[in-house]
């Protein structure tokens, strides 16, 4: 039900590994199965932060069937992974939260709500 998708303008191959770490932080963060989470990472693309291309940044979408009081802890372990996988200026990574009423959201066929 987490769903997370980042995209970059780093010029940086993404590796399985990186995807793996990042559901592996959404879990942890959100106290939900794995099982639950997609994670996608698009890497290289056209992306201008602040008016300028050149800066390294990062725009996530974060959506989850709720995020509780974790927003805020959640921004901040999401920012470090951006700097630290793709070397995003902290103040370039912008993330937009989307908390997804149960009843619009499927797995395998059946809603959640």
């Amino acid at each position: 039900m987490p769903f997370i998708t980042i995209d970059t303008n780093a010029k940086k191959q993404v590796e399985d590994l990186d995807l793996v770490e990042l559901t592996d932080l959404v879990s942890i963060e959100l106290g939900k199965p794995k099982d639950y989470i997609v994670a996608k990472i698009n890497s290289n693309v056209n992306l201008c932060c602040g008016g300028t291309p050149s800066v390294c940044g990062a725009l996530i979408e974060m959506k989850s069937i709720g995020f509780g009081c974790k927003i805020s802890r959640l921004a901040q372990v999401l920012t470090d992974f951006c700097v630290a996988k793709f070397s995003c200026e902290a103040s370039a990574v912008n993330i937009h939260f989307v908390d997804m009423p149960a009843a619009n959201v499927a797995k395998g066929g059946r809603t959640f709500g």
